[in-house]
């Protein structure tokens, strides 16, 4: 049963990390609520939770091409050149998005 705590704590420990960097990379890109950048980040994380991929044309259609490059500059997004798909740069990315789900709702 130790074990299993002192395993539980670790891992909590190292999530918070985690999470704590992925914030800070999500406030660097401006993405975060009341930013620069939310409400086009925004959209883009909406479409990626729900399909998990997008193609280049959604990506640009959704932000436009200036948003759209500055976007992907910031390794929160990455660009697939093969299969021309946009996903989240990382799990760890995804993960804190879907967490923070409210976030990136459309205040529409």
């Amino acid at each position: 049963m130790l074990y299993r705590k002192q395993f539980l704590t670790a891992f909590t420990a190292i999530r918070q990390t985690l999470f704590s960097d992925t914030k800070s990379q999500l406030m660097s890109a401006e993405i975060l609520p009341d930013r620069r950048y939310h409400k086009a980040g925004a959209k883009i994380v909406r479409e990626l939770l729900k399909k998990g991929f997008i193609s280049e044309d959604v990506y640009y259609t959704l932000v436009g091409a200036d948003t759209g490059d500055k976007l992907l500059e910031t390794n929160i997004f990455a660009f697939h050149y093969n299969s021309r798909e946009i996903t989240f740069q990382s799990t760890v990315m995804k993960r804190y998005c879907e967490e923070k789900s409210a976030d990136w709702e459309s205040k529409a």
